[in-house]
Order: C-alpha cells, then structure tokens, then sequence
C-alpha cells in the first residue's frame, strides 16, 4: 500500500448462544493515524517495572545482556547488531544521550525520536538506562510528511550468535514502549533463531498490553517471553526484534514508533510453578463476559449454569502431571454455594511445547451447573494444582466478585473509574469533535426488554449546550456496527449529571424512546453518542485495561473525514444496559402507588418469582393469562404492607410461549409480559 490514507479495522465481535466461537467481521476504514495528546502521552497502559528486576526475581542467572550504550555495535561483550528494514535502513535508530537519533550506517537523522508528525510529543523512552542510549523502530518519522506518501514498513534488529547449550530455559525481558496503526493486532514480534539465522520462530512481543490500534502502550512496559522451545540447550540462538505486518491483516501497519532498551536474557530458576493468570465470567473468546448480569439473563442449570473460565500456564521448567482446575462460587459471606473440578492432565513447560511457540497461556471453560436464585454479590474462585509441589502456590488461587441485579447488564467495575473517555478537539476552533462510548450486550434467554441504559458520566461532560443520543444497535453478525440497524432517543444533556469527580459519580438512568425486545439470536451494542460538533464535550467514565473479551466501542474519526465505530478497545465504558421499566418513587405514587417488575426467571419452565412494590396497604391478586386473555392461574396474597413483595408461580405444566401476569391490587392492574419454553 502507498498512497495518501491507512487502513484501520473496526472488529465487530459477535456470536449467538448456539455459537461457540466470535465471528469477526473485518470491516475496512480508510484511517489517518490520531495525533497524541499530552494527555495520552502519559497514559498508562500495562506494568511498569525494571526489566532486571523481572530477570532476576528468584535467582536466575543472567546469560545475556545489552543496554545499547554502544548503539549498534552493542555492549553485550559478544558482538554487534545487525539492522535490516524496508526503508533502506532509514527507520531503527540508535538513540544516545543526548536524545539524538543515528541510523546503523552512523549518519544522524537530524531529529529526536520518535519524531513523527504524529508522535512528536510522545517524549523519550523511560527504561532503566535511557540516559545512555536505547533503540527506536520510529516508523512514523520514515511516512513523514504523510503528504509524499505512506507505505507499510517492515524490519528487524538482530543480536549477536549466543551460546545457550548449557541452558535448560531461556527467557527474554526487555523494556519497551509503542504505538501503532492502524489495526488492533500488534505488529511486534520477538523472533528465534537456533540455526544461524536460517529458520526464525515467532513470538508475540505486546506483552500485557491489549491490542488496540492507535493506543500508547505505558512508558517503559516490561515484557518477558520463554523462547525456550527454540533457545534452549542451542549453541548458535540469534533473537531479533521484529516490526512485521501482522498475519491477521496482511498489511496496513505504517505509523508510530517502537522503544527497546535493557535487553536481559536469563534462565528460569523455577521447576514447578502453575500460574492461574485470569479468570473470566464466561466465555471471553466466544461472546463476552459480565461483571453485573441481569438474574433474567442467569444461564439454567439445564443449559450448564455459570460458565467460568481460567486462563493459565505452566510457569516452570517442569511438566506438571494430574493438573485440575477447581472453580468455587461462594457467597458473600464466603460460604461455598458450588464446587467444581475439572482434570487437565500434563500441562507441559514452554521448553517441553508440543508447538513451538507454545501460547503464553491456554484457557479452560467449565460448566458449574450454577445458577443463583437471588440477587446479590458472589465470589467467583479459580485453583489450578497439580501432583508436583508448587514452588510459588500464591499465585495458583483466584477471585472476582459477580453480581447479578434486578435489571442491570453491565461490563463496567464501578469501584474502580480510572479513565474518562473524551473527544478530541475539532478543527474548529473551541468546539469537540463527534464523539461516542459503548458496549456489547448479549442474551443467553429469550423474553428480555431492554428499557434504557445507565451512564457514568465524566467531571468534564457538558459545560454548555450538549445533544446527544443513546442507541440500541441490534447487529446479527452480517455487517460492521456501523451498517447495523438501532432506536435512538435524544437528550439534552443537564449539567446536574456531571459528577465533582469519579468517586462522586453515580449513574443516570436514561431511558429509550419505546422498550425494545431482545432475543439470543443478535448482538446488542448499547451506546451514547454526539454525531456532531458542540461547544461541550462528552465524556464518560470507566476502567482502564479491561477489555479483554473485545466488548467495547469507541466512535472516532477515519481519514476519508468519517467518524465511525471503533471496537476492540482497551478500555471499558461505564454504560449499562437496563432491563426492566425504572421508575422513581414519584412516578410510582403517579400509578397509584403500585408498582410491578419483570418475573425471574424469564424465560422459565418451572417456578418463577415475581415481585411488586407498594407505598400503601393494599389486597393483592396475581392473575396469570394466555395470549387469548384466558385465565390460567390466580394467586392470592390478601392484603399486604406497604414494601417489596414476591409470588411465586409454577409454569412447569403449561407449553411454552408468551403469557402475561397481572398484579391487582385495590382494583387497579398493571401487567407485563413472560415466557414458558
């Protein structure tokens, strides 16, 4: 590609219940890279700890070090480095101490790297030992100015021949910061060789960043990768830091920069340590996952109940014999409500991989058979353990609280904001440019209506005249998000909903124009949005780093002049989808003073609990009807106190389809909609 744009992919994650992998839909933008902010400059994404620190934790020896005081020839003690890339040696840099950059031919660029039109106050890479030198893939300087034309670049900076046939494991850890465009996949690699440079084995090199195109990794961001399957017990290893199209895409990486500096290769000094690294509610390569999930929306029992999952790996030297993976739901009172135990059998170390190289780490789903029966806060646990005595068994165990609410569908930790999602400044001079945040939504039970979402809005949202939108896209995985169909309802924005700070907040219920039925077979992406200039900005909280079931959505601007839907971000947005009719105590007073909310669960087959508010004493009848208005059950409770009430109503003999209940109280009804499958 050379021409005057760059491409950028929205991803569009979907799948239906039935389905057990997202289909992904690549829709193609043509995309200018967004400059930096100052503010972006400094976000953080991911760890940030001395490379040597991580080399060493548990005494491993070092083999291999190279901090690039010397530049390209090294200050190894073995040799120099060697330098190829597509613009004829005109994109790695030497960075020295005085911040000015050198090609491998010795001849200054005449600039500071990362030096690009769009990387330009990006500043320095923080590394250990930054002050005497590092490397810079500064491949946005190379496409500057973009008006002479841009082309995708390649290229990588490779070490000396290193000697590792005494060394059982092998470990690489560096320090490095980047950026790029303009796909999500990261173009970065770390690549082995173990037969002088003949045959190169590939390694993701992003470490714990979540890919996402256009997103500042932190400064510095410590990596380590086990190479092991290639390097060890070898005589003749060469690694290589490669910037490379990524095979998912093919092409389209063009812009920004990529840091190396503190390059530490060393050994494991640990035999057997299982590490579990995350645990998910629910499938997080599939669909999604939840931390708020309507009780409504709980799978049965009959269809596995809690889906959770573990991501780990095999952290030792050792292969790990009779592994099990155990996963506890426990209340919050810590009582265990359900035990669940899996075996995995061998899980074998990096260097003994069946395929090289092996995943970072594998994954594991387990169907608990669980399914809550109230509302209210659960813990779900994860332990990994095997029949070898763990030598660091603190990190085999772990935990994440769940809800599941009356009505709420949520992705978002609450206790935890830490990022404010903004738009960018306009060409305009005063104004923000269109903006837009949100998440997908997906149903594992037919019968649900979504009513409206809730929104955490940002200390910088409104301070003027503010229009926008909430929107409700229903996508059956045909086309991208911005091809879908949706309802909107359009709002003005009242100052009052910006909070003094993120630990103010509270969410702002806004409802849709008409409640809108949602089924298992689509996706549902529930968002706010401004499709135009103002005066004021809107913003919204959220967590940042989170993203990992690519659920998120940021609208954004491409470089046709377009703004368009971004998904696969890092960070996740404090935007709710809400399930039932919400309404406040006046409203309630407005019917009478009764008020009647969706039964749980919906859809169901035996018993389901309905419950109802009154402000007053009153006598209750619960009537239960078919579609043709006959009357199939009657409940009744008498006269009740002024509270929270339920019934409960057995459906287990009735077919399936849609009925509806009714809540009479003093003579007057309000009735809502159930399914029986």
């Amino acid at each position: 590609m050379k021409n005057f744009t760059f491409l950028c992919v929205a991803i569009l994650g979907f799948a239906t219940a039935m389905q057990s992998q997202r289909m992904t839909d690549l829709h193609t933008f043509a995309m200018m890279p967004v400059g930096l902010s100052d503010a972006e400059a400094t976000m953080v994404r991911g760890e940030n700890e001395s490379a040597l620190e991580v080399a060493q934790r548990g005494g491993g020896s070092i083999l291999f070090y190279e901090d690039f005081a010397n530049g390209f020839e090294g200050n190894n003690g073995i040799g120099e480095w060697t330098v190829e890339d597509t613009g004829e040696g005109q994109i790695w840099q030497h960075v020295d101490v005085a911040g000015n950059g050198y090609y491998s031919d010795g001849s200054a660029s005449g600039v500071q790297p990362p030096a690009g039109e769009f990387s330009t106050n990006i500043g320095s890479l923080n590394s250990t030992t930054a002050d005497n030198g590092w490397m810079v893939f500064d491949c946005d300087y190379f496409n500057t100015p973009i008006a002479d034309g841009v082309e995708n670049t390649e290229g990588w900076i490779t070490s000396p021949s290193i000697d590792f046939s005494a060394s059982g494991s092998v470990i690489i850890t560096w320090e490095q910061y980047f950026r790029y465009c303009c796909y999500p996949y990261a173009p970065i690699y770390i690549q082995a060789s173990n037969d002088g440079g003949a045959n190169w084995t590939t390694f993701d090199a992003h470490g714990t960043f979540i890919e996402s195109a256009n997103t500042a990794s932190a400064n510095a961001l410590t990596t380590s990768v086990d190479i092991s399957c290639v390097a060890a017990n070898s005589a003749d290893v060469q690694i290589r830091f490669s910037y490379l199209q990524a095979p998912e895409t093919g092409d389209g990486f063009s812009h920004y920069y990529w840091g190396i500096d503190d390059v530490t290769i060393s050994e494991n000094p640990v035999d057997n340590d299982l590490t579990a690294v995350q645990l998910t509610n629910g499938d997080v390569f599939g669909i999604w996952e939840y931390r708020v999930t309507p009780i409504e929306q709980a799978i049965s029992e009959a269809d596995g109940g809690l889906l959770a999952g573990l991501l780990y790996r095999n952290s030792g030297n050792v292969d790990q014999d009779e592994t099990t993976v155990t996963i506890d739901v426990l209340d919050e009172g810590g009582n265990v409500l359900s035990t669940t135990t899996e075996e995995l059998g061998t899980v074998n170390s990096f260097g003994n991989a069946v395929i090289c190289p092996a995943n970072p780490q594998d994954t594991i789903y387990i169907a608990t058979g669980w399914t809550p029966t109230e509302t209210g806060n659960y813990v779900l646990q994860a332990t990994i353990a095997s029949a070898n005595e763990d030598e660091s068994p603190e990190d085999n165990t772990l935990s994440k609280v769940i809800v599941f609410s009356d009505d709420e569908y949520g992705h978002d930790d609450e206790a935890a904001l830490d990022v404010e999602f903004g738009p960018g400044d306009s060409e305009i001079d005063g104004l923000f440019n269109p903006c837009g945040y949100g998440n997908y939504y997906s149903m594992a039970n037919e019968g649900s209506t979504a009513y409206g979402v809730t929104v955490r809005f940002g200390p910088n949202c409104g301070g003027g005249d503010l229009e926008f939108e909430t929107r409700l896209y229903e996508n059956d995985g045909s086309g991208a998000l911005v091809d879908a169909p949706f309802e909107s309802a359009y709002w003005t924005y009242d100052d009052a909903w910006t909070p003094g700070s993120a630990a103010s907040s509270e969410y702002v219920y806004l409802p849709f124009e008409d409640p809108i039925e949602v089924g298992t077979d689509n996706a549902y992406f529930a968002a706010v949005i401004n499709e135009f200039e103002s005066e004021a900005q809107l913003t919204v909280l959220g967590n940042a780093d989170t993203d990992t079931d690519n659920s998120t959505g940021d609208y954004n601007l491409t470089g046709a002049g377009d703004f368009v839907w971004f998904t696969s971000q890092t960070a996740t947005p404090a935007i709710r989808l809400i399930l039932s009719e919400r309404v406040g105590v006046d409203e309630i007073a407005n019917r009478n003073g009764i008020q009647l909310f969706q039964n749980v669960p919906n859809p169901t087959n035996g018993t389901t609990m309905i419950r109802f508010e009154l402000l007053q004493t009153r006598n209750v009848t619960m009537e239960m009807r078919d579609l043709q208005g006959r009357l199939i059950q009657v409940v009744e409770r008498g006269q009740l106190p002024a509270g929270n009430h339920q019934v409960d109503m057995n459906v287990s003999d009735l077919q399936g389809g849609i009925y509806t209940y009714t809540l009479v109280a003093d003579g007057m009804r309000l009735t809502k909609k159930m399914m029986v499958k």
